[in-house]
């Protein structure tokens, strides 16, 4: 279903927008969801929603509410037509604003996200992280493989409060998007992330 869903088609480099395949997000979700009990009945926040995948397919897999955060209006034009021609309209909300700023209602379950790797904006990971884990429960984020990211992210999860559970490796597929890219597609090692706050 999700492989059926309309991407943005136009993005900018300084958010370091890379869309998250259909396969790889029904992945993630699919492991939450059977592996973690951390989707079903669950309230669930997509930051950087982007087309809505992640918040869609938690709708799918039977959140009980999703919210999905982008700082672009046409981002979120494209959620909410990919939110209806999935019937997912009645399960999940678009918000429109910065994750540094963002503030939901009420207790959040899960939070899944595909932010910004912080290449082109040194700490932009970090807004996404802090406001993660201030957020939510558990939290789902993925970041740039290697073992010197590794052990930056420890540290730094451990002093926002949050607590790595799991870590799992594999190549994300990144298309020519923009104008420096030379490969047709590039694959690059991504670690998928499942944290929980400290005190859960």
């Amino acid at each position: 279903m999700l492989q059926s869903i309309e991407r943005m088609g136009e993005y900018e480099v300084s958010l370091e927008q890379y869309p998250t395949p259909a396969n790889i997000a029904a992945a993630v979700l699919f492991a939450a969801h059977m592996e973690h009990d951390d989707i079903k009945d669950k309230k669930v926040c997509d930051l950087g929603c982007g087309d809505g995948i992640f918040a869609i397919g938690a709708a799918l897999l039977g959140a009980s509410h999703v919210v999905g955060l982008d700082v672009q209006s046409k981002a979120l034009k494209v959620s909410q037509k990919n939110s209806a021609s999935l019937r997912t309209e009645n399960t999940t909300d678009w918000v429109l604003g910065d994750v540094t700023s963002f503030k939901v209602l009420g207790p959040v379950d899960t939070v899944v996200t595909n932010p910004p790797f912080g290449v082109k904006k040194r700490g932009a990971d970090l807004s996404f992280l802090r406001k993660a884990i201030s957020l939510a429960k558990v939290t789902y984020s993925m970041h740039l493989a290697g073992e010197k990211n590794r052990a930056f992210l420890d540290s730094k999860i451990e002093d926002l409060g949050g607590k790595i559970t799991q870590v799992e490796t594999f190549e994300f597929p990144i298309p020519r998007l923009y104008k420096f890219h030379r490969k047709q597609k590039h694959l690059v090692g991504v670690d998928l992330y499942r944290i929980c706050r400290q005190e859960e």
